[in-house]
């Protein structure tokens, strides 16, 4: 099945390839800041983040345009990121990406396209470690197709499909090597690796007062190639771990004209997520067994403001205002003390942050970048011997960036 969808969407891209004298269409972002990042008081030494993206695209006439990217993102402050059931931090990350979509516009209302890609993510959690050698480390191979449909200029309505392989080549969790409080789920190889399929409906459309409006729905079942469900007794069953990610998500914009050569774009953003797993969770240590131990509903909410104003609307100056919240609950998990004692309420996890950046264009396609985020997780959950749940950090950056 993955290899006949494979083919087919290689296929349909290279069915155009013939035509000849296509337009070249070059496209380059570039970023390079230096910042810090603090974390419960502490801050980490300045480190430097830098990134580029190439786009060399290829249009072969009206109906047919092929777009490679390539992209390398390069972070080099201390981040939080959620890997294996909770935040682990880490020094430094550096992001490789490679892909290309086909784009047929089979006439003005139906557009068909298909793209294919990797990625690989390097994890670096002491600065001593060699690349490409991380824990998490991990690569994505995906594969997909979407058909959308257009009324007018302001409303479409777009599906798709992806499948994708996830793969943590270097994540080996022997059972020997596991102290008794961990999870017996995370016992052996490749237990992190995933296959994905993808299902996707996007929506836009205007409404009154100037407003526009973007619905996003996805549906994610996601199988473990290794993963084994756990049984009451601890032990580990035949039947491997399978997910059920669902998440919709509303937008509503506006613009706004303040005075003459001024803009204000506003974005308020709600939306649900939840995941639906066979997997439970049992603790050796303290014999407790906790079922269905990864699901979980979110709810999601935020406000991005951003403001252009100067003399050149063509290259503003923009000021950045944003602010996310999220709130996790657990439907089965229970809290455990500082102790690691089993409790009886069940888990929620708040995540909040703002952001505020400024820009200013010192020459054509080259300006300054200013940014700062404040973040926090809050839970009431208080074991932290494996995973931080309650932490606030902040962030800043100052730097270049560079469009053609």
């Amino acid at each position: 099945m993955k290899s006949r969808v494979l083919l087919f969407i290689l296929a349909s891209m290279l069915s155009h390839i013939s035509m000849a004298g296509p337009q070249y269409i070059p496209v380059i972002n570039g970023l390079f800041t230096t910042g810090q990042w603090y974390f419960e008081g502490d801050k980490s030494e300045l480190g430097g983040n830098a990134a580029i993206t190439f786009v060399p695209a290829l249009k072969y006439s009206d109906k047919f345009t092929l777009i490679p990217t390539v992209q390398s993102y390069y972070h080099g402050t201390r981040t939080a990121e959620e890997l294996a059931g909770g935040n682990t931090l880490f020094q430094d990350t550096w992001d490789n990406g490679i892909g290309v979509k086909a784009v047929h516009s089979l006439n003005e209302k139906w557009n068909i396209k298909e793209n294919i890609g990797a990625r690989f993510k390097w994890f670096r959690e002491t600065t001593d470690e060699r690349w490409t050698h991380g824990l998490y480390d991990y690569r994505i191979l995906n594969a997909g197709l979407e058909a959308e449909r257009k009324w007018g200029k302001k409303t479409s309505i777009a599906a798709g499909y992806d499948i994708s392989l996830l793969q943590f080549p270097n994540y080996v969790s022997l059972e020997s090597s596991q102290s008794e409080d961990r999870s017996r789920e995370y016992a052996g190889e490749n237990v992190l690796d995933t296959r994905s399929h993808l299902f996707s409906l996007r929506i836009k459309a205007p409404l009154f007062w100037g407003l526009s409006t973007s619905l996003n729905s996805f549906l994610t079942p996601r199988y473990y190639t290794d993963q084994h469900v756990v049984q009451l007794t601890g032990l580990l069953s035949a039947t491997t771990r399978d997910d059920l990610f669902s998440s919709n998500t509303l937008s509503i914009d506006r613009v706004f004209t303040l005075f003459r050569k001024t803009k204000l774009i506003s974005t308020v953003i709600v939306g649900h997520n939840s995941l639906d797993s066979n997997q439970n969770h049992y603790d050796a240590k303290q014999t407790y067994f906790a079922a269905n131990y990864y699901d979980y509903d979110q709810n999601i909410a935020g406000l991005q403001m951003n403001y252009a104003f100067g003399s050149k609307m063509q290259s503003p100056m923009l000021i950045n205002l944003g602010y996310n919240y999220s709130h996790r609950n657990y439907r089965s998990r229970t809290i455990q003390d500082a102790d690691g004692a089993y409790l009886n309420e069940k888990l929620y996890l708040i995540e909040q942050a703002i952001n505020l950046g400024f820009s200013y264009p010192l020459a054509k396609n080259f300006r300054v970048k200013m940014s700062t985020t404040f973040a926090q997780s809050k839970s009431n959950n208080n074991f932290e011997s494996l995973y931080r749940y309650n932490y606030h950090n902040s962030e800043y950056q100052f730097g270049f960036t560079y469009d053609y």
